[in-house]
């Protein structure tokens, strides 16, 4: 894992929520699923659509909790089948989160339920707020969503990095530098590059493919991993059941927020195991970075000053040169 670029690291703000910089600077947005295919919350996707409102909002309201105690900062991605529905779940956000301005997305593989989706966020003046989710290489009519969604005044963008030719690292640079050329002239105020996780045991190969975006782009960078648990999920659980699977999931998410500025979780039921485990992770970045070049974040609400206010004074007196004796160490 490289601590430190020579190239420039695009810092965004979404909705108040800072994303990319140096590694160690900023903790990773955390960008988690509601009303996903399966989802309990909701009833009824045909006609009008129904779901558990009261479990939503204690859903969000969990993840209110935890950016304040664990300083990770959240997003939630919301997918839908038609464009209708997605206005739905936007006016039921947009209404609950009123007071955190929590920043949200939509979620769809067709343009015909993205581009209503838009809409509808620019109708109701949330742009600042709103990820769009997602451009593609391999979209038949790229350019004419980029010039749809820039018209509309969209911000923010993920754009989904792969090389069918190519599924390593370097196939991800390539499909940027193709892809870069398009992106360039709308000047979005936020693109975050998706490494696009392919299988579970090779997602390493998408932190790889960051490092290589943050040296020639210095564009925030992150990848998927869910989609390579999830996928993997009835394996898994041979190895010690649901329990095991878990703990899977946990270790796959920490591990690939090493080096990534945002992480698509999964779910956002799983909110409370995934969010410690990537907390304490991104602690860990910080203490390699704080050895290598003896600083330490800035910013108030990086879960390591969080979490380790006695250790951050620890070592703000270390690096000021402050000394102290200790018994048990010889002269």
């Amino acid at each position: 894992m490289k601590l430190e670029f020579e190239k420039e690291q695009k810092v965004c703000n979404i909705g108040g929520r800072l994303v990319g910089g140096q590694p160690g600077a900023n903790p990773p947005l955390m960008i988690g699923n509601m009303f996903w295919p399966g989802d309990k919350i909701v009833i009824s996707r045909k006609g009008k659509v129904e779901f558990n409102h009261e479990g939503a909002t204690a859903q969000i309201r969990r993840l209110e909790e935890l950016e304040k105690t664990t300083g990770l900062p959240s997003l939630v991605d919301m997918v839908a089948n038609t464009g209708d529905e997605m206005k739905q779940y936007i006016d039921f956000f947009v209404e609950a989160t009123a007071e955190s301005g929590m920043p949200f997305s939509s979620d769809a593989y067709m343009t015909k339920v993205k581009q209503p989706a838009a809409e509808h966020v620019a109708s109701l003046g949330q742009m600042d707020r709103y990820l769009y989710n997602s451009l593609s290489f391999w979209e038949k009519e790229l350019e004419k969503e980029m010039e749809g969604i820039a018209k509309l005044g969209v911000k923010h963008v993920v754009i989904g990095l792969w090389d069918a030719q190519d599924d390593f690292s370097t196939g991800r640079l390539k499909c940027l530098d193709n892809m870069w050329k398009l992106l360039e002239p709308y000047k979005f105020e936020t693109i975050l590059c998706d490494m696009s996780v392919m299988h579970l045991p090779t997602s390493m190969i998408c932190n790889r493919a960051m490092e290589l975006v943050k040296d020639k782009y210095g564009l925030p960078v992150g990848s998927g991993p869910a989609n390579g648990v999830y996928m993997w999920m009835k394996e898994a659980e041979k190895l010690g059941g649901k329990e095991a699977w878990k703990g899977v999931d946990v270790a796959t998410e920490a591990v690939s927020s090493l080096g990534a500025d945002w992480l698509m979780y999964g779910p956002v039921d799983s909110c409370d195991r995934i969010f410690p485990g990537v907390a304490i992770a991104q602690c860990n970045v910080v203490s390699m970075v704080m050895d290598e070049s003896k600083t330490l974040p800035s910013n108030p609400t990086h879960p390591f000053n969080l979490l380790f206010p006695d250790v951050v004074k620890q070592f703000h007196e270390k690096l000021a040169g402050v000394e102290k004796k200790r018994k048990w160490l010889r002269a």
